[in-house]
């Protein structure tokens, strides 16, 4: 399998269904990580790296990510930049093969334009193509969501999609997450909103924590996406498959109504017009790049279950 280009224009097309989380110093888990059918592998150097560890996985993470970029696209989540970690993650693991660098903790502006500013200095330092390592702004403190519009409207170019920390942020608010995920309605909605006003290739939910329910993860994906998430993190590999059915299934009534506007949108715009109906529905160039978004998912999940 080829891993999607990295390029910065590419990301709109690529489908965000499922971001698996590795931790960057566990070998074996890493050597796996690339055939597990996650759209992206995000090798993780913060939580899921021990303090007296950190330094030592940026070598580890490193070696992963040419490894894994063979099969799979692949990311970093570097340290914050409140722990003073995270230009020295940045300038180790930059390289040809990666996708994106994860910057978590995001509560203001600068930590992304810090971000970028360490990954132009790899960039014309190493062999990473200038300009194609994407950013994502990781948003999981109350203070980030209560900044999210000001961050992400002025986040740096390369900053292709927001995710929510669950974890987090629930801890933050003192609430237990519950099936319904009631209590996360306004953070989630709130983030989703600043990242389509911001132009954001696509918005990330944070994971399901209940790792062996594979029903409760399928059940609270698809509502993940009714909300407008495009994907979200998965901690097991064994939650991929549900995440990326949850994110790309189309019933056949879906699907066929998908390419009924898809055709004749583009049959209309080919004759001079940008503005039709379809099956009494009113089609438009929104509309019409929903279907082909949706198609686009329908077509990636069909590809990894045949």
């Amino acid at each position: 399998m080829t891993p999607p280009s990295s390029e910065s224009g590419d990301w709109r097309a690529r489908p965000l269904r499922t971001l698996l989380f590795v931790p960057g110093n566990d070998e074996r888990k890493l050597a796996k990580a690339g055939t597990t059918g996650a759209d992206l592998v995000v090798i993780d150097l913060e939580d899921a790296v021990a303090e007296a560890a950190k330094t030592e996985a940026r070598a580890t993470a490193a070696q992963a990510v040419a490894q894994v970029s063979r099969t799979a696209a692949v990311a970093v989540r570097v340290n914050g930049l409140d722990t003073g970690r995270l230009h020295d993650d940045i300038t180790a693991v930059a390289q040809a093969g990666l996708s994106a660098i994860v910057v978590p903790k995001v509560e203001a502006p600068d930590s992304l334009a810090a971000a970028q500013e360490s990954l132009a200095m790899s960039e014309r330092d190493a062999p990473a193509p200038p300009g194609t390592v994407a950013l994502i702004a990781l948003l999981e403190t109350p203070l980030g969501i209560a900044r999210c519009e000001e961050i992400l409207l002025n986040a740096p170019e390369r900053t292709v999609a927001a995710m929510f920390g669950v974890a987090d942020f629930s801890a933050a608010l003192g609430v237990e997450p519950t099936a319904e995920g009631t209590e996360l309605l306004y953070a989630r909605g709130r983030l989703i909103v600043a990242a389509r006003a911001a132009r954001m290739a696509a918005t990330i939910d944070g994971p399901y924590l209940r790792i062996d329910d594979s029903e409760g993860l399928l059940d609270d994906s698809r509502r993940s996406r009714a909300l407008g998430f495009q994907g979200r993190v998965a901690l097991h590999p064994s939650q991929v498959a549900p995440i990326n059915q949850a994110f790309s299934e189309l019933s056949s009534e879906q699907l066929a109504l998908a390419r009924q506007i898809v055709e004749a949108f583009e049959e209309a715009e080919a004759a001079g017009t940008a503005s039709i109906r379809v099956g009494g529905r009113f089609v438009d160039y929104p509309v019409y790049e929903q279907a082909r978004a949706k198609l686009r998912r329908h077509e990636a999940y069909l590809r990894t279950v045949n």
